[in-house]
């Protein structure tokens, strides 16, 4: 795991900028430094200040005597071989190709054996040279073989080109900006920002939307005008010769799968040899393990799971707990520690002073504003595995989304059920999930049925019911001409793609951000793509039956787990106490926002308002925290040029 970051300048490459990506994402490397420079005569890698000893010998890059046209970066997190021979930027024996790579391919061994056989040799026990071997063989469709979370950069010196991949569901990041002869990617945001020649203006449309519907009108968006996400499941190819860059899909959620109509027997004994194996493979590491258990059924799982593969080696588990019992699940998490002998918990206790104190340091780790107090949980879990000196970090990410978890899948199913005039199971299954999920199934009917009505009613609908239009100037609303995200499907499977492509991927980057801050990897086992692929085939009703959502891992589970873990009908989330900690920082809160610079588009009396008021649905809540975030956001990086 680490950070990469590049430029290309037809008129020269400063070394100065060099230095500054590569200081900008120490955190995500602080275990080595590497830089290739070229141009068309020169390339030379070197070394810099951070350079792990054994390579003090690489000439140093103050010491070029040459304007690059090209500069590659790389910040290395030890974590498979962690010998020097792990180092990047990494060349090919021919020195034709040259990679930055940041992330694990977790079959790497059974890929590397595969290319044994064709007679090729490896120097390292890396994932990264496994995965410039199988680019210089195959080409940038070698990542279909790869089990695993990417994002890398290959120079091509003899074609003159850069080839940017990511991983099919964006678990680790990616940002390029380009103009007519400039381009320049980085893992975060925040270094691209440092860079003189990059357009850092906010894009207000995106701005808006963010604040009307907590995400822009499409997925894989940020909130600057200029600054571009690597989509997942993309490779894209810049031709140096020509300025064009060109994308190509290799994986989309929305391919169609033929549907799994095996029974709930055998395919709960597919899926668990699956989960067991994806398991078996984020395991790799040759640094010590964690996992988050939040007491929720899918961080159980993975730890029920590593826990017996790992034998008698020792897990330590991480868990956010708090003094308001309606929404702490800790007890939920000593009751799964308890039954693994070799899993050891550990507890931190997020407190509203101390979001006070990080809320800056937070929302600069991120990059961009946070949804709700939530991410400040995660946040403080993350800043506790460092402290227990855990590099590698497995979560239960992507479950909720693939198996169908939220509320608002539930209520799906019910109105799949009535179009199909299935009115018997409707009723049934209604009163099962309104006995064993929620007490508010209603609710989540009504919620499906929303993503039915006409866009128009839909934006009427939502200024009646959320707070969020507020908080944008009246003369600016219209001039914006927001569009409401398509975030909802009107069947199972649609609403499945469109969670992975909007709520997920913002997720992925509340993981990432949140875990390199602190210098850990953060694993997340359920999208391995092959399980997700597993889950996406099966029918809806091995999803949701009998009122249980997530039905076909509760069958795993049981029998494995504490019956009070595998069948607790109180879905929580990942919730903090967001009204308490609003209450009891309403003055420093007040003072805050008075003091701040806002954008141009924001309403700050609204805002203002907002702080003297006792916010009881949960939902304004998590809005007025966005918010704030968005204020934090705009004076944490100076944005008001």
């Amino acid at each position: 795991m680490c950070g990469i970051a590049g430029i290309y300048n037809l008129k020269g490459v400063e070394v100065a900028e060099v230095v500054a990506l590569s200081q900008t994402l120490k955190h995500r490397g602080p275990d080595d430094e590497g830089f290739m420079l070229s141009n068309n005569e020169h390339f030379e890698n070197c070394s810099g200040n951070d350079t792990i000893a054994e390579l003090k010998s690489l000439k140093h890059l103050s010491e070029v005597n040459f304007t690059p046209s090209l500069a590659l970066v790389h910040r290395r997190l030890s974590i498979i071989d962690v010998s020097a021979l792990g180092h990047q930027p990494l060349l090919t024996p021919d020195q034709r190709y040259t990679i930055v790579f940041n992330g694990e391919v977790y079959n790497f061994k059974e890929i590397r054996q595969e290319l044994k056989q064709k007679g090729h040799s490896f120097k390292s026990d890396s994932d990264t040279e496994v995965v410039l071997t199988a680019f210089a063989v195959w080409g940038a469709i070698c990542v279909n073989r790869f089990v695993g979370m990417w994002a890398f950069v290959v120079f091509d010196k003899q074609e003159n080109t850069l080839t940017l991949s990511r991983d099919r569901f964006g678990i680790k990041p990616l940002y390029y900006f380009k103009n007519q002869t400039y381009f320049a990617f980085a893992s975060e945001i925040k270094a691209l920002l440092k860079l003189k020649d990059v357009d850092k203006s906010i894009s207000n449309k995106n701005l808006g939307s963010y604040l009307a519907f907590g995400t822009t009108a499409n997925p894989y968006q940020n909130l600057f005008q200029h600054i571009v996400d690597v989509e997942p499941g993309c490779n894209y190819q810049l031709d140096l010769n020509t300025n064009q860059l060109t994308k190509t899909n290799y994986f989309s959620i929305d391919d169609k799968l033929e549907v799994n109509n095996n029974d709930i027997k055998t395919n709960t004994q597919k899926f668990e040899e699956l989960f067991t194996d994806s398991i078996g493979l984020h395991l790799r590491s040759d640094v010590e393990i964690g996992s988050c258990l939040s007491g929720g059924l899918d961080s159980s799982a993975i730890v029920y799971s590593a826990s017996k593969q790992l034998n008698d080696t020792s897990l330590k588990t991480f868990t956010a707990a708090y003094q308001n019992k309606t929404i702490d699940e800790s007890d939920y998490a000593k009751l799964v520690a308890k039954d693994l002998p070799n899993v050891t918990d550990i507890y931190t206790y997020p407190e509203a002073k101390t979001l006070v104190a990080d809320m800056d340091k937070l929302i600069y780790a991120q990059d961009l504003p946070i949804g709700s107090t939530s991410i400040f949980g995660q946040w403080e879990v993350m800043k506790c595995v460092g402290e227990n000196n855990i590099k590698v970090l497995l979560d239960g990410q992507g479950a909720d989304e693939i198996l169908g978890g939220y509320y608002n899948f539930a209520g799906i199913h019910l109105i799949e059920l009535l179009k199909s005039f299935k009115f018997n199971r409707f009723f049934k299954e209604y009163y099962q999930l309104k006995q064993n999920f929620t007490p508010q199934i209603k609710n989540a009917v009504l919620r499906a049925a929303y993503y039915y009505l006409p866009e128009s009613l839909q934006q009427q609908l939502r200024a009646k019911e959320r707070l969020s239009y507020n908080f944008i100037n009246p003369g600016n609303i219209k001039e914006l001409d927001l569009l409401v995200p398509k975030r909802g499907g009107k069947t199972f499977d649609e609403h499945v793609n469109l969670s992975v492509k909007f709520g997920m991927y913002e997720l992925l980057r509340y993981e990432d951000r949140n875990s390199m801050a602190f210098s850990i990897e953060s694993r997340v086992p359920f999208l391995d793509h092959r399980l997700v692929e597993f889950i996406r085939a099966l029918p809806t009703n091995q999803k949701i039956h009998g009122g249980w959502t997530k039905y076909i891992l509760r069958k795993m589970l049981n029998d494995k787990l504490n019956d009070k873990v595998v069948w607790r009908k109180d879905k929580k989330g990942f919730v903090t106490p967001q009204q308490d900690w609003k209450n009891e920082l309403i003055k420093t809160l007040t003072t805050e926002l008075k003091q701040s610079n806002l954008p141009s588009i924001m309403n700050k009396n609204y805002v203002l308002q907002l702080c003297d008021k006792d916010l009881s649905n949960a939902t304004h809540l998590s809005e007025f925290w966005r918010a704030y975030s968005v204020i934090k956001w705009y004076n944490t990086f100076n944005l008001r040029a």
